[in-house]
């Protein structure tokens, strides 16, 4: 057998190193950037480009389309290329993608740029998970795939304060170019990190490769899991994707306003993450799940039917847990399996999840043009998270995960 170097966590005492950390941080690129800046961005852009909600919409649904073509893409390669040159390709095209954006002279252009940086979102996602807890403890990685999440709230923090500095400096709300700009900076830092300080040595290939079903279903309950993941797909991407456009237009706020609950949102991520994650790993991964969607359906309902104060509660409220439930979902997942088969099981799952998500954008523009407001489509997302509540319910009792691999 080949030898394999990691950089996940040590099964012994030794703590974090610095690779887990910049493995960690590269899903700063695949969601705060390529996913979550486009909410935050969005109000500007339909000024810039006179587009309607459900035109903006389509923005998003381009971009988990993306991410759905990523998601075949890697697993279809995933056996002969290696996780850590996954994640380092799909750092360079998400650069590549956010300089389009920055320069795209009309929506046409920018959906190029927001389908590549889909795509590359799960070049980065796939692997990460795996490369960050190779030789992990099953007791630590809740905490290890947690600072995933971490990071990626963290991320939409440095976005909007990032985007707020810019439109401070040359005195216009209206930018949103500048900031594809610095995304696309901080990619291409990442991307050297990875080559120059993240040194991963070759690991065993996946037998059959693919999209693989058979693999899925060796996780306890796929089937509810997966089912779950997918509608968090719609309730998750639905609400990101106009929960800015819904502080300025329902909650009242000025744009440098709901610009600095979106920090606030990915502060509250960034401070929860790493929580919920341990606390996973001392409660089990079910009632963290379970929580977390209740705290997104209240949510919901606070964006949809509250006065101001409700409306920006709800707001942070969702950013605090947003990423807890995918988060734990493929801490799930890794817990049942080994490492050489996690890519084929996570990638089947999140094709589910990729499909689903296309939709949420555009409904969720459309019922808000349809309905004049945001209350219709943030009391159906809450509903959905509901729902996602009773299914989770009926996952078995998990059974013991195996030892590190």
């Amino acid at each position: 057998m080949r030898r394999v170097t990691t950089v996940g966590v040590s099964p012994t005492k030794s703590g974090i190193g610095i690779a887990t950390l910049i493995v960690s941080t590269t899903t700063v690129v695949s969601h705060s950037f390529a996913r979550s800046s486009y909410g935050l961005l969005i109000p500007a852009i339909e000024d810039s480009l006179d587009l309607t909600h459900a035109q903006a919409g389509v923005g998003g649904t381009v971009t988990y389309a993306g991410f759905l073509a990523g998601t075949l893409l890697v697993a279809s390669i995933s056996r002969r290329i290696e996780p850590v040159t996954l994640m380092r390709v799909g750092l360079a095209v998400a650069a590549i993608g956010f300089l389009i954006n920055a320069s795209a002279p009309n929506y046409l252009v920018l959906l190029l740029g927001l389908a590549l940086g889909g795509a590359a979102g799960a070049g980065i996602w796939i692997p990460a998970p795996t490369v960050a807890t190779i030789g992990v403890a099953p007791e630590r990685r809740g905490l290890v795939i947690g600072l995933l999440t971490t990071t990626i709230g963290l991320g939409i923090l440095v976005v909007s304060v990032g985007t707020a500095v810019i439109r401070s400096v040359f005195d216009d709300d209206g930018l949103w170019r500048p900031v594809w700009v610095l995304e696309a900076v901080i990619a291409l830092i990442l991307l050297v990190l990875m080559v120059k300080v993240v040194r991963v040595g070759q690991t065993p290939r996946v037998e059959g490769g693919g999209v693989n079903l058979a693999q899925l279903r060796t996780v306890p309950g796929w089937q509810q899991i997966t089912l779950a993941y997918s509608l968090y797909a719609i309730a998750g991407g639905g609400f990101f994707a106009f929960v800015v456009a819904a502080l300025e237009e329902d909650g009242g706020l000025s744009r440098s306003g709901a610009t600095a609950v979106f920090a606030a949102m990915g502060l509250a991520g960034g401070v929860v993450a790493p929580i919920t994650g341990r606390l996973s790993d001392h409660l089990g991964r079910k009632p963290v799940m379970l929580g977390s969607l209740v705290a997104v359906a209240v949510a919901g309902l606070a964006v949809a039917l509250g006065p101001q104060w409700a409306v920006v509660g709800g707001a942070v409220l969702f950013g605090s847990v947003a990423g807890s439930f995918p988060t734990q979902v493929a801490t799930y997942v890794r817990d049942h399996v080994e490492a050489r088969v996690f890519a084929g099981a996570f990638a089947t799952m999140l094709l589910f999840f990729s499909v689903a998500a296309i939709v949420a954008p555009t409904l969720v523009g459309w019922l808000a043009d349809v309905t004049g407001s945001f209350t219709v489509p943030y009391l159906f997302l809450s509903g959905l998270a509901t729902t996602i509540v009773l299914i989770v319910l009926r996952l078995p009792k998990l059974a013991k995960a195996p030892e590190p691999a």
